[in-house]
């Protein structure tokens, strides 16, 4: 039982980071301060948010300013990110943060972000997501694994 509130409460902390950095993209922010994570956590969080791992997403998404290119590499059709759904981005990049910093499997954090797509847009957006990270988690470099 403990476990599965563990993995209840990281999804809960995912899906407060996709709404945190579509906050930011929409606001046009490039980095926050602590006060104001705080802040937002104080007003959206609430007792099963694992805060410490939501801190640790928005803290390394801040370290990331590849991000974009990441993905404009493995778009197609003419597609950008400047031209995609904002929120779709969003997912994307928060999915891309944990699969650089965090130990978590691959698979894993995919079907993790591919869900929260389920919950915020439609089944041809979470699929979409699905190929492209599935896409990019090929390429991508993960600084956790070196770390360790």
């Amino acid at each position: 039982m403990a476990k599965s509130l563990g993995v209840f409460s990281k999804r809960l902390a995912r899906t407060l980071a996709v709404q945190f950095m579509y906050q930011l993209q929409m606001k046009d922010i490039q980095s926050v301060s602590d006060i104001e994570v705080d802040d937002f956590i104080n007003t959206y969080a609430n007792d099963n948010v694992n805060t410490k791992f939501f801190k640790k997403l928005v803290a390394n998404f801040q370290k990331c300013t590849h991000l974009d290119e990441m993905i404009e590499n493995v778009l197609e059709d003419g597609k950008t990110v400047l031209n995609s759904p904002p929120v779709e981005i969003c997912i994307i990049k928060t999915a891309l943060t944990e699969m650089i910093f965090e130990k978590t499997d691959i698979p894993v954090i995919i079907n993790e972000y591919v869900e929260i797509a389920k919950d915020f847009l439609d089944e041809k957006s979470a699929k979409f997501i699905n190929a492209l990270l599935d896409k990019i988690s090929k390429k991508v470099e993960r600084k956790c694994l070196k770390e360790a």
